[in-house]
């Protein structure tokens, strides 16, 4: 079995991450330009907040070790993608399909994986974290950034993951080192495999859109 038959990658083009299954695909990019300029602002407060820290800490510089700056970062690069890609089917060089396999089967994963680590952090954060959280501190930019990558985040690609129709695999959310970090690992698979199934229940009615498919697709056209 091959790595794109073992992910489901043979079934994934580009076209379908741009082409929402309600709506236009002009107003999926309005949308998406709109999250992009909020996630900026997210990204601003995000080194304001590491300089301008708790008084109550010493601590150096620490920033991309965060796994939710991490995370941040990739769904920041999701919807510049997504932007990206829609000029490119505008003007007609998108094409469906990545030539390396292997580069292929990873953007696959890529829109897979991102709402349900977008879910991890959020729930992590206002469960476990925040209540422990001192405060005192914060001014209005402390708290836009929390709510921006802790919260708003989630939402954002949260819709855009319902609007357009991707394929998915269990096999996104399989890994081979169970034995290093077994609990997170475990957790992970749960999550994956749970939003894994969430997918293909909203896809069920859906036609997936291949490449042969597109020359017929006007925009605005809907996939129900």
């Amino acid at each position: 079995m091959s790595l794109e038959t073992f992910f489901g990658s043979e079934k994934f083009n580009l076209f379908q991450t741009i082409t929402p299954y309600k709506g236009s695909k002009k107003g999926l990019l309005i949308y998406r330009i709109i999250c992009l300029i909020i996630l900026s602002y997210g990204l601003y407060g995000s080194v304001y907040v590491t300089i301008h820290h708790n008084p109550h800490e010493t601590r150096d510089w620490i920033y991309f070790a965060y796994f939710t700056n991490q995370t941040f970062f990739c769904i920041m690069l999701y919807f510049m993608i997504g932007i990206i890609n829609y000029f490119h089917d505008k003007n007609g060089t998108l094409n469906g399909r990545l030539h390396s396999t292997f580069v292929h089967v990873l953007v696959h994963i890529f829109y897979n994986i991102l709402f349900p680590l977008a879910v991890i952090v959020t729930l992590v954060f206002w469960c476990l974290m925040f209540p422990k959280m001192e405060t005192f501190y914060f001014t209005y930019k402390h708290w836009a950034q929390e709510l921006i990558q802790h919260l708003f985040q989630s939402f954002m690609i949260g819709i855009d993951w319902f609007l357009i129709t991707v394929p998915t695999n269990y096999a996104h959310f399989i890994s081979n080192v169970y034995f290093l970090y077994i609990g997170l690992v475990v957790g992970w698979s749960f999550i994956g495999f749970l939003f894994s199934a969430l997918q293909k229940f909203k896809n069920r009615n859906r036609m997936f859109i291949d490449d042969n498919k597109m020359s017929r697709i006007k925009d605005g056209y809907e996939l129900a």
